[in-house]
């Protein structure tokens, strides 16, 4: 199928498809140049800020974490959070600034403040921003990582944690990533791989038959090893660890991405 401009694949710009799965109002296609899958039409920045309302975060909306995960009272997620900020640290240690992108309440901002970190807390849901800083004393701001204007190479680590398959341009975060890290700095990641095999057939929802993994419309971008490498190198930086994981982790169908920035990208020194 032949896309509209503004269907075009964020990381190579093709303007052609396959779709893989209906699930309306949305299709999941893959870039038939580079490999990418993803959701058309894609819900626009002010849809998507919607979505992360309290329901989303408490289990009781439409979207967002089931109500028997108790994503906000559960501080066993720490441990993985605690786990995630060690691994960072094998790359820069703090003390420093880390930035964590698409924080929510802010489980990731806890652990690395506690390990000796200054952090910086970014998110679009206001609930969230405001849990965080009410119940944690966290240093959080409300919008996205271009909206907060960080002066540029000022930042030592940024994370993106489950964020990349849920914003509007992952190109474009991690462009403005590239922008406000120091040279070395570590930009490390999470998200679903496109390329992980369904866990259980047997009872996956017949209706996701084709793509286990679609969950439109929070996630609109699905990368794999492949394709999430080449969006990172062509922005700047030097990928040293990618994990996938599979049955027996909790983060099954995810993998964790750790890497370098090796160069600036052209216009993006000015000082904000």
């Amino acid at each position: 199928m032949v896309l509209k401009v503004s269907d075009r694949c964020d990381l190579c710009n093709g303007n052609a498809a396959a779709p893989i799965l209906e699930l309306p109002p949305h299709t999941i296609v893959r870039c038939t140049v580079c490999g990418l899958v993803y959701v058309i039409p894609r819900p626009t920045p002010a849809e998507l800020a919607a979505l992360y309302d309290e329901a989303y975060f408490r289990g009781t909306g439409p979207v967002g974490y089931r109500p028997d995960e108790d994503y906000i009272g559960n501080d066993s997620r720490l441990e993985l959070f605690i786990e995630r900020t060690a691994a960072v640290e094998r790359y820069r240690r703090p003390p420093g600034v880390l930035v964590d992108v698409g924080c929510a309440t802010g489980f990731a901002l806890r652990a690395a403040r506690d390990r000796g970190w200054d952090c910086l807390g970014i998110d679009v849901s206001e609930f969230a921003v405001n849990f965080a800083r009410e119940h944690y004393g966290l240093n959080v701001v409300k919008g996205t990582l271009r909206e907060a204007a960080i002066p540029s190479e000022s930042v030592d680590a940024l994370t993106m944690w489950d964020l990349l398959e849920h914003v509007p341009s992952p190109r474009q975060e991690c462009v403005e990533a590239n922008r406000v890290l120091k040279p070395g700095g570590v930009l490390a990641l999470a998200t679903p791989d496109a390329d992980s095999p369904c866990p259980s057939p047997e009872t996956c929802d017949p209706a996701k038959a084709a793509f286990w993994q679609a969950k439109p419309p929070e996630h609109i971008h699905y990368f794999s090893p492949a394709t999430i490498s080449r969006l990172l190198a062509e922005t700047g930086f030097y990928v040293v660890n990618l994990t996938s994981y599979g049955p027996g982790d909790c983060r099954l169908g995810a993998m964790e991405v750790y890497a370098l920035k090796v160069r600036a990208l052209p216009g993006q020194q000015d000082e904000r």
